[in-house]
């Protein structure tokens, strides 16, 4: 097989992290990962333009789809052992586990939990779902299970989920493993301070549209939910509507928490750099689960990379080399500083560094 020193480097550092990983697998996967990340690409032409090999595009196509169909390519072996390993240094921290769905294509209808991260989120991981439309409470516990498990010791767990996820099965489950919860509801939901007293539609409780509602220990009439704490906002959702949005926490109802609370947000960056801010995953037209399944380890692989290149850069002083703008208003995230800084080593003809650590 005929190598470049990226492939190199990668083929090295999976040695180094997956010692039992084989060659046979090995050197495939590391030419793959050495086209995904020259191209930031996840269709199989674009990927095939940037592997080093010298031999024909269809066989370059064919080693890449070979890969897909490779059933010893698991998220178990590959990609969770080097998440973990990455995220060492977040030890005895507050971390932000965001429980969210992507639908990728007609046919891809993701479940992910991610891990917060300087307003993106790094996937851990991820379930696809074999129907369209919300995940069941079953599926939700598997993936949030399988993410506390890659967290280092001792972390403080605080999990995020949309109105999607309001389940309040869900809100007592995370309550009973000692986690923290922030998880939307929705606004039109009433509200009692008393059981035991009539209750009020959420959204009256918000005389204009610059209030923020702060209720703490209060009950959900919709199954007598309680006492949780509430906060309650006015925004515009997609199309420009006016809409009540509102959360349920087990933590006090204050701006800090309001503040915390946006970091939800933050997996539908990822989501945006899966789809047309980088990959563009939902173009790739494969509609087998397995094997888009073992594609998008490929992406978080890179993602992973990419993110942790992108913070080293920060922590190195680098970013001014690559962004504009005043210190607080930054124009490109730890992702798309990496893509710049692979531009920039690409004119100077230098290698890319390639490692997977998430630097606080």
């Amino acid at each position: 097989m005929s190598t470049s020193t990226r492939y190199d480097t990668i083929a090295a550092r999976l040695t180094t992290a997956l010692p039992e990983l084989r060659p046979r697998l090995r050197d495939p996967l590391a030419c793959v990962l050495t086209g995904m990340s020259q191209s930031v690409a996840s269709h199989q032409q674009r990927v095939a333009d940037a592997m080093p090999l010298d031999t024909a595009q269809a066989s370059k196509i064919q080693r890449f789809r070979r890969l897909l169909e490779n059933a010893k390519l698991t998220a178990e072996d590959i990609y969770q052992p080097i998440v973990q390993a990455a995220l060492t240094g977040l030890r005895r921290q507050r971390v932000h586990l965001l429980l969210d769905r992507v639908v990728l294509t007609g046919d891809q209808n993701v479940l992910v939990a991610s891990l917060g991260f300087r307003r993106r989120s790094l996937p851990l991981v991820w379930r696809i779902l074999d129907h369209g439309g919300s995940s069941a409470l079953a599926d939700q516990h598997a993936v949030l299970t399988a993410a506390v498990a890659l967290l280092p010791a001792e972390v403080r767990v605080l999990v995020h989920a949309d109105s999607e996820f309001r389940s309040q099965a869900l809100f007592t489950w995370i309550r009973s493993h000692g986690w923290d919860a922030i998880l939307g509801i929705r606004g039109n939901v009433t509200v009692t301070t008393d059981p035991a007293q009539a209750a009020q539609a959420l959204h009256t409780w918000l005389p204009d549209r610059e209030t923020v509602v702060y209720l703490n220990q209060v009950w959900l009439t919709e199954d007598q939910h309680g006492p949780v704490n509430v906060l309650a906002w006015w925004d515009k959702d997609d199309r420009g509507v006016l809409t009540c949005y509102a959360v349920m926490t087990n933590l006090p109802a204050t701006w800090r928490t309001y503040r915390i609370g946006s970091r939800r947000m933050w997996s539908e960056t990822m989501f945006r750099d899966w789809q047309s801010g980088g990959f563009a995953l939902g173009k790739t037209a494969i509609t087998d689960h397995e094997r888009f399944h073992r594609l998008i380890i490929l992406v978080c692989l890179i993602y992973l990379w990419f993110v942790s290149l992108g913070r080293w850069l920060v922590k190195r002083g680098y970013r001014h080399l690559l962004d504009t703008g005043p210190s607080d208003a930054w124009h490109r995230s730890l992702f798309t500083l990496a893509v710049a800084w692979q531009n920039r080593c690409r004119t100077f003809d230098r290698p890319l560094a390639v490692f997977w650590f998430v630097y606080l």
